[in-house]
């Protein structure tokens, strides 16, 4: 069985994309605060949090963008930078009612 240790490229681009951040290769899961969502520079309003959790037995990473004033955006990508099916990405990150 294959157990994937590392982010790939594209799923490292993938998280850079989302968080406004580069992947420092130090955990497999974790949480900080971003002050540009979706890497956009300029962005002049409020912080999100960015969360991620990385499955090494299928080497796919969720994402979590969290805004107290907004819908939570949700995403995750497998090791080839495919977008994981809706289904999974909410076993780990449950839609709020």
């Amino acid at each position: 069985m294959t157990r994937y240790t590392c982010l790939s490229d594209i799923q490292k681009t993938k998280f850079k994309e989302a968080s406004g951040y580069e992947y420092d290769n130090k955990s497999l899961s974790g949480c900080f605060s971003t002050d540009r969502p979706f890497d956009e520079e300029d962005w002049k309003f409020s912080p999100w949090t960015f969360s991620f959790i990385f499955e090494q037995e299928t080497g796919n990473i969720f994402c979590e963008l969290d805004h107290r004033m907004t819908n939570n955006r949700t995403i995750g990508w497998d090791q080839k930078g495919n977008a994981i099916e809706r289904s999974l990405v909410d076993k780990i990150y449950p839609p709020h009612s």
